[in-house]
């Protein structure tokens, strides 16, 4: 793990081999067609299968190697949108803004990646639940493939380095469609659960609406 905690900043490099949320990334389907659309046409033919844990053979159907210049903001990318909301879901101290995703090279390691930039510096603007004014003391960046790339199942894979010291929370989250992660109107009775049917088990809160999906 590496940071840079000079001036209270540290630096994230994110890069995925097989992913949905964060970084440089690939996904794998036992069902995938033989062009893959959503894989990066940089990732190594070797990375095109995998085998799992299950000995099944597994074909990749999404990947991104970040070795080239993009802008994340919403709208403007075809993988991902960075967020520009203050995460009041999590008590956070940080404000998600596009800017502190970049894509640059990892000079140490002879590769490009995606930086995501933690640093203390105030922000104030809307939060997910549409609350105004809110002020952060932090900025950093959240990507999420949420609403353009989505899979039933397979395997993960991703390749970062990440902060030394407390207080960080870098995550590679899979998350369902159904809700959006930080936007909590959208999860009630969808997270952490996930079944493949209705539970018995599944009880809410009693101040929480009377929902239960199977996500």
């Amino acid at each position: 793990p590496i940071s840079d905690n000079r001036d209270h900043t540290s630096t994230h490099h994110m890069r995925v081999a097989a992913a949905v949320v964060i970084a440089a990334g690939a996904a794998f389907g036992s069902g995938a067609p033989e062009e893959c659309c959503w894989c990066d046409r940089a990732t190594p033919k070797s990375a095109q299968t995998i085998v799992g844990s299950d000995s099944q053979v597994y074909k990749l159907v999404f990947s991104d190697e970040f070795d080239s210049e993009r802008d994340f903001a919403n709208g403007k990318d075809t993988k991902w949108t960075a967020l520009e909301v203050g995460d009041t879901s999590n008590k956070g101290a940080a404000f998600y803004l596009p800017e502190q995703a970049t894509v640059l090279e990892d000079e140490g390691y002879g590769v490009t990646a995606l930086r995501i930039l933690t640093e203390r510096k105030n922000y104030t603007g809307d939060s997910p639940t549409g609350e105004k004014n809110i002020f952060m003391p932090y900025r950093s960046a959240m990507l999420q493939s949420w609403n353009k790339f989505c899979f039933t199942g397979g395997i993960l894979e991703f390749r970062a380095r990440l902060p030394r010291g407390g207080g960080y929370w870098p995550a590679l989250w899979s998350f369902g469609n159904l809700g959006r992660a930080v936007y909590q109107d959208s999860n009630t009775g969808l997270w952490p659960w996930s079944y493949d049917e209705c539970s018995p088990d599944l009880e809410l809160p009693p101040t929480d609406p009377p929902q239960r999906i199977s996500a």
